[in-house]
């Protein structure tokens, strides 16, 4: 039988995560599920842990535990995973993540409907009890946060997400459709494979996933409902963006070294950091689907925003400046004229969530959470209470959205 949700997690040397994670997961007993792990670690704890086969849930039948053949980077391991999924419908999680068991009648109704993407909004999301941040320490670890508002539920035409994102630098996946997170029907997947090799490309596949489904779609449907719940620890991406130590050269990061010769995106400023990843990722996948859309693309964002956060690296950006004057046949004082308006703009907007956090000065945020939970094979249990005591659940959600079917199809 034909799973119809597979669960892709692509993990490396993060076993302390990974295996509550996946347990959590297993723990939705619902038969229609999948859950696919490819490993690429070094370490061998998690692939000892699957050998053990008094772990009763390492012989669940719907998990699939492989370790690929060849040395794969973190792109490489997320195609990887994508590739061994065999559900219907697939949703991509990190391995300090899971999800809810409405993640199922999400891609049940979608699948009813004629629905190709389901977009969920972080509406919930776990922080690991090893989670630091640079001003408030240790103030959210072990917490389940919640937002203020559940429920909504809307179509978004992919066209104008990718225009969006593409005017914004595509500084992260809000308002674009998503793999990462999100459940998307496996023949969409497969559209952006034949058109550009591989599911994902450049160095950041969540970026990248939600650029190739924006330009291999029609529309999709964003929901404030969890259907997942993202997790951040220590170890993560998220954690070191939290103490600022998530930059450096291209060559001292094994999720940008394998670019740093003759791979890297021209008129991206060649270091690494969260920002430059997102262009890189986001270019490298236009490059390769819509090459016209390319010039779309507000490099004049990218360096304006890579100025204000990075200056140490100014000789860098100076260098990606001039790539994209080539690149856009703009004249030297035009391009940076866009680049100074660019600078105002990003000031202005960091300068009001600055404020706006300043007015909410605790941890929280005036966020409601749960704390004291140790992994986050605790917070779908919390989740559900917290859902119970809001009286809402999948079916008000997806029954408030009226003509789906029209609206996708128009």
């Amino acid at each position: 039988m034909t799973p119809l949700l597979s669960i892709a997690i692509p993990t490396h040397n993060r076993a302390r995560y990974a295996i509550p994670a996946i347990r959590s997961i297993l723990a939705i007993t619902d038969p229609r599920l999948e859950v696919v792990v490819s490993d690429t670690s070094t370490t061998g704890e998690l692939a000892a842990c699957m050998a053990d086969r008094c772990n009763a849930w390492v012989t669940d039948p719907r998990l699939y535990y492989f370790r690929p053949h060849e040395k794969l980077d973190m792109t490489g391991n997320h195609n990887a995973a994508i590739s061994a999924a065999s559900g219907e419908y697939v949703c991509l999680i990190g391995d300090d993540d899971t999800i809810t068991a409405d993640a199922l009648l999400a891609a049940a109704w979608a699948k009813d409907k004629g629905i190709e993407l389901i977009a969920p909004n972080v509406v919930t999301n776990y922080v690991w009890p090893d989670f630091r941040s640079r001003y408030l320490g240790a103030a959210h670890a072990s917490r389940l946060y919640f937002a203020k508002r559940f429920g909504d539920m809307h179509v978004h035409d992919s066209s104008i997400a990718l225009a969006t994102a593409l005017h914004n630098a595509a500084q992260g996946t809000d308002g674009l459709p998503k793999i990462y997170h999100g459940i998307v029907k496996r023949s969409v997947l497969e559209r952006i494979r034949e058109l550009s090799g591989a599911y994902f490309h450049g160095s950041s596949p969540d970026v990248s996933g939600a650029i190739g489904l924006a330009l291999c779609s029609k529309s999709f449907v964003v929901v404030d409902y969890p259907l997942t719940i993202p997790g951040a620890s220590g170890g993560s991406n998220t954690g070191r963006s939290a103490m600022n130590t998530h930059k450096g050269k291209l060559s001292n990061e094994s999720q940008t070294s394998g670019f740093e010769a003759g791979g890297w995106s021209r008129g991206v400023p060649r270091f690494f950091s969260v920002e430059t990843v997102w262009a890189h990722a986001a270019l490298e996948t236009i490059s390769r689907i819509a090459p016209h859309k390319v010039a779309t693309f507000n490099f004049a964002r990218l360096i304006a925003v890579c100025r204000v956060l990075h200056s140490e690296y100014a000789s860098e950006i100076d260098q990606a400046t001039v790539e994209v004057e080539h690149i856009l046949g703009s004249a030297t004082k035009m391009l940076n004229q866009q680049i100074r308006v660019e600078m105002k703009r990003y000031r202005h907007e960091r300068l009001i969530r600055f404020v706006k956090r300043l007015s909410r000065p605790t941890a929280a945020g005036g966020r409601r959470y749960i704390s004291g939970l140790d992994t986050i094979s605790a917070a779908p249990e919390a989740l559900a209470q917290h859902l119970a005591r809001l009286g809402l659940r999948w079916e008000q959600v997806a029954d408030s959205l009226k003509a789906t079917s029209d609206q996708l199809s128009r």
